[in-house]
């Protein structure tokens, strides 16, 4: 593999990444969210429940009423929660997928450009091995 397709796979990698850190940033907000909503519906709920309007029994049955609205609401948004954090574990799961890819790359440029060098290094001291050893013998 050439060096110059490994940094591109390394720059890919690094774009890939970046969007998959993006997609995790933009899930974990989607799921802190739905809690509050979800918490808010339920201190609702609980207030309406609570409610006890002393004698006048239509604001009573008013809030009674009220509390099972927002029941099916507070059900669906609890549904709602389980799949955002499955799909956030997914996102997760492929974001450190993709940081093992990354990483991997990095290494593996370093390795090949430490492999380059001291190949490099050899040929130059071959070269001048072989100019010592010309020189050498012309000069006897």
């Amino acid at each position: 593999m050439s060096q110059r397709h490994l940094s591109k796979l390394c720059i890919q990698a690094e774009k890939k990444l970046a969007q998959l850190g993006q997609k995790r940033d933009d899930s974990s907000l989607k799921v802190q969210l739905n809690q509050q909503q979800n918490q808010a519906l339920a201190n609702m709920i609980l207030t309406y429940r609570g409610a006890k309007e002393g004698s006048n029994v239509l604001l009573w049955q008013n809030s009674a009423s009220m509390a099972q609205v927002l029941e099916p609401m507070r059900v669906k948004l609890a549904q709602k929660e389980v799949f955002l954090q499955q799909e956030q574990l997914r996102i997760e799961r492929l974001w450190r997928n993709q940081l093992g890819r990354q990483q991997g790359l990095k290494w593996l440029e370093k390795q090949t450009n430490i492999q380059e060098k001291a190949r490099v290094a050899r040929s130059e001291q071959a070269i001048v091995d072989d100019m010592a050893g010309f020189y050498y013998k012309h000069k006897r």
